[in-house]
């Protein structure tokens, strides 16, 4: 049984010294990407000098001991029928005894990005390690995930 313990969470952005230990998630839960090219996907983030909208971003959620409990990609896009939504096609949490504040806390926070840019939803894929984004079978999984609508 999971018991809702009072951490609090630091939620955001990448951070350089985290790239690394943020990738033994994506490794952990199967996503076909090494980490050479998670390297690259972090530096092409740190390089932009301006928010592009359509950009992806990665965030994390580090608990207060120092240790990455979730990541996901973030990007915005148009949806034919939902509009404006936040699309999140990688959502990872991994916690030994906190799984549903780090999930709480990454939520939260995309639920302000999602705010902050007008998004009417936000679409949390399901986790298919074989469509990782920018994969020739994402097309698969566009209208897939669950959509949470934006208060």
């Amino acid at each position: 049984m999971e018991r809702n313990m009072a951490v609090g969470y630091s939620v955001g952005p990448v951070k350089h010294p985290q790239v690394d230990k943020t990738y033994r998630l994506i490794e952990a839960v199967g996503y076909d990407v090494d980490l050479q090219a998670w390297r690259d996907l972090c530096a092409t983030a740190f390089a932009r000098k301006w928010p592009t909208p359509y950009a992806e971003e990665v965030v994390t959620a580090e608990n207060p001991l120092g240790y990455i409990t979730g990541v996901c990609i973030m990007r915005l896009v148009h949806n034919k029928t939902y509009g404006r939504m936040l699309d999140v096609p990688v959502f990872v949490v991994i916690s030994a005894g906190d799984t549903r504040g780090a999930s709480n806390a990454l939520l939260g926070y995309l639920m302000a990005v999602a705010r902050n840019k007008h998004c009417g939803f936000i679409r949390v894929a399901a986790l298919e390690p074989a469509n990782w984004p920018g994969s020739t079978d994402m097309g698969r999984r566009n209208d897939r995930g669950i959509l949470i609508p934006v208060q």
